[in-house]
């Protein structure tokens, strides 16, 4: 297994596959980020019967091969490719990631959801000093927590659902309505109850990710406030938010300003926020620029988690047909895995028009308010 040299390179970068995106971090030698790249993606989107589709596979590779493209041309030297919840939660994980491995010469390193919690708590060691600090990772499969007042390993919590397999589970169109909100409430308390996790009274909830950076982008240009280092959000402030993305008929024109790619599901996250906050008893909210890209790379570093390095474009074997029948098994094969495909494309051309719905609702809404001052820019 390659791990990461005791001398540190000049360019490094970590690709993640999460449920709703593949994204990566590139960093100097001095483990500072110097370039961040999201592309949406939503695995959860691509699973049929809990296997992720020949389609899903498709994308991620996509996503992986422009990656690798642009690492490339900034000269990376080490890259470290890893799965977050997305791979937790299929049934053909093992395929997928063999699939991932031929197509694009990636090696995907898997973490379970505790080391997914300390890489986000490594990554966030600034907020020690706040008043009893918890990480607070919003997901599209899974939540995590992380209890800084504790040490190591220690404190660490992960929930097996997220804000995509909620929106699926209860939400019928693009955003829930009133009795819609009122299931997943229900749902949350029940899973919250259940959950083994301690009350926080009055602690700080410190939220790292891509899905709580997007609900606090929402909530800065809906108060107007000035982009700022020190992100910070005021809870009674996001409850009446989110009170107005749930009721109010001119929402899709800040959420598709804010958060087109997580349109879909970001009304659920906020409304999964603002419980977990109520439940664990946090009286404020600070906002974290880093996540777990970062902390995985630390802890990497470090060599307290040992990871293998991914080659990007290794040679990749190509199988001889030496006869008719080998002929006729791979065309069979290859029919086999584009018959997911045909259905998918359905799919994106389906949420696709959602998508297009969803921009026109939001101009009809925002019509007769456009004399009005125009909402805070976008960071």
């Amino acid at each position: 297994m390659n791990t990461f040299s005791e001398e540190k390179k000049n360019m490094y970068a970590v690709i993640d596959i999460s449920s709703t995106s593949v994204s990566m971090l590139v960093c100097g030698k001095d483990g500072r980020p110097s370039y961040k790249f999201r592309e949406s993606l939503s695995a959860i989107s691509f699973t049929e019967g809990g296997k992720l589709s020949e389609h899903g596979v498709e994308k991620i590779c996509d996503k992986i091969a422009v990656f690798q493209d642009q690492c490339k041309k900034l000269g990376v030297e080490v890259l470290y490719v890893l799965s977050t919840a997305a791979m937790r939660f299929i049934d053909n994980a093992d395929e997928v990631l063999g699939a991932i491995r031929t197509r694009t010469g990636a090696v995907v390193n898997q973490i379970d959801g505790d080391t997914e919690a300390y890489c986000d708590c490594v990554a966030n060691e600034k907020f020690r000093a706040m008043a009893s600090p918890v990480i607070i990772d919003i997901g599209g499969a899974s939540i995590e927590m992380c209890d800084l007042t504790k040490s190591g390993r220690e404190g660490m919590y992960c929930l097996n659902f997220g804000a995509l397999t909620l929106q699926r589970k209860f939400v019928k169109s693009v955003y829930p309505d009133k009795n819609e909100c009122g299931k997943i409430k229900k749902y949350l308390k029940k899973a919250f109850a259940k959950a083994d996790v301690p009350v926080f009274e009055g602690g700080t909830a410190v939220l790292v990710g891509a899905t709580n950076r997007s609900i606090y982008e929402i909530y800065r240009d809906y108060y107007d406030i000035e982009v700022s280092e020190n992100m910070t959000i005021e809870r009674d402030k996001l409850k009446k938010l989110a009170k107005k993305l749930i009721e109010a008929p001119d929402r899709s024109h800040l959420l598709i300003k804010n958060a087109p790619e997580k349109i879909y599901f970001i009304v659920v996250a906020l409304i999964t926020l603002v419980q977990l906050l109520k439940k664990y008893g946090f009286a404020s909210i600070a906002v974290s620029d880093y996540g777990v890209k970062e902390g995985f790379l630390k802890l990497v570093q470090d060599g307290e988690l040992k990871a293998e390095i991914s080659p990007f474009f290794p040679e990749r074997p190509v199988k001889e047909i030496k006869s008719v029948e080998e002929l006729a098994e791979h065309i069979k094969l290859r029919q086999k895995v584009g018959k997911p495909a045909k259905k998918a494309k359905k799919e994106d051309e389906g949420a696709e028009k959602a998508e297009d719905k969803a921009a026109e609702d939001g101009k009809a809404e925002a019509a007769p308010a456009a004399p009005a001052a125009e909402e805070g820019a976008n960071n």
